[in-house]
């Protein structure tokens, strides 16, 4: 199956980093390097075999590596971050190399993201924000 990002977030892949905002909902989702990277080849057409395969190459990789691919996968689904496409969004590929490996420590491997809320104020005290005094309805 081919993934895209949902139109319905703002969302940026620069470098290493991978943002997804829900404007209406107020949240924020800020992915760690690895669940940036597990992101980027979804969204690039990789298969979780092939992005198994592949990050089966990296040098000192934890155990889990396999399970934390696809919690990854489900969070990103599960938060509706990425949708079920015909064709992949095709970004910018990513670039592994020997200082990639040498580069990624310990905290880079961690695969954990969960929304934030600590955007809401701002943007309720934006004006261009349509979103009333009482706030988002509570995330579930």
């Amino acid at each position: 199956m081919k993934y895209k990002k949902n139109d319905d977030f703002f969302s940026d892949i620069t470098g290493a980093l991978t943002i997804f905002i829900d404007m209406e909902q107020g949240l924020f989702y800020l992915l760690p390097l690895f669940a940036s990277l597990v992101c980027r080849f979804l969204l690039n057409g990789k298969t979780l075999d092939e992005i198994k395969e592949i990050f089966s190459a990296f040098p000192e990789i934890p155990d889990d590596y396999k399970a934390r691919i696809d919690t990854v996968m489900d969070r990103l689904v599960e938060y509706n971050l990425i949708i079920p496409s015909k064709s992949p969004d095709n970004i910018a590929p990513v670039e592994l190399n020997d200082l990639t490996f040498q580069d990624l420590q310990e905290d880079d491997w961690s695969y954990d993201f969960s929304p934030s809320t600590d955007i809401q104020k701002l943007l309720l005290d934006d004006p261009i924000h349509d979103v009333s005094l009482d706030g988002w309805t509570p995330f579930a």
